[in-house]
């Protein structure tokens, strides 16, 4: 429901749907998928609402599989960053077991306090799952290269990866002065 109003917004106003999408909603479901395990094909319903709904309207037309595959690439890899929550439902609950474990284990051991705690640990586990993260991502941008039948997109992707190119998409549109 909260997509659909975004995207009768968005066809007036794509910026300032893209920004609420990305400000705030799309959070809502990033915390689902952390905190509960094996929901991703519950997500279909969202991914398709997104597909056929939000991203026509901001983008002003329909999206081909490649656009969508791009459009989950972070902005400063071209993207849009709107992810697509059927796919990354796994790996964010994956990510966060692996980073909270150290936590979890001084909860199950009723520790009364959090001197076990091994910050520099998790910063570690942290790091290492942005780069795994990284890597996916690059992954991604060599697949949609080399599976795209648009012969400009390599060329209009290594465009928008230039530092600032992006830098509109990541503010909040103010209204009129």
């Amino acid at each position: 429901e909260d997509v659909q109003q975004l995207s009768d917004i968005g066809k007036d106003d794509p910026q300032a749907a893209y920004a609420a999408f990305t400000k705030a909603l799309c959070h809502r479901w990033t915390f689902v998928q952390r905190t509960i395990p094996g929901i991703s094909e519950l997500f279909g319903p969202l991914e398709n609402a997104l597909r056929q709904s939000f991203l026509p309207a901001i983008v002003g037309r329909q999206v081909s599989d490649v656009e969508r595959k791009l459009f989950t690439l972070p902005v400063r890899l071209g993207g849009l960053g709107i992810s697509n929550p059927v796919e990354a439902s796994d790996i964010e609950f994956q990510a966060s077991v692996k980073i909270t474990d150290n936590l979890r284990k001084l909860i199950l051991d009723q520790q009364q306090t959090l001197d076990g705690y091994q910050a520099a640990s998790v910063a570690e586990v942290t790091r290492d799952c942005l780069k795994d993260k990284e890597v996916r991502m690059m992954r991604k941008i060599s697949e949609i290269v080399s599976d795209s039948s648009v012969g400009n997109l390599k060329r209009s992707i290594t465009l928008a990866q230039e530092k600032g190119a992006g830098a509109w998409l990541t503010v909040l549109p103010i209204g009129s002065l």
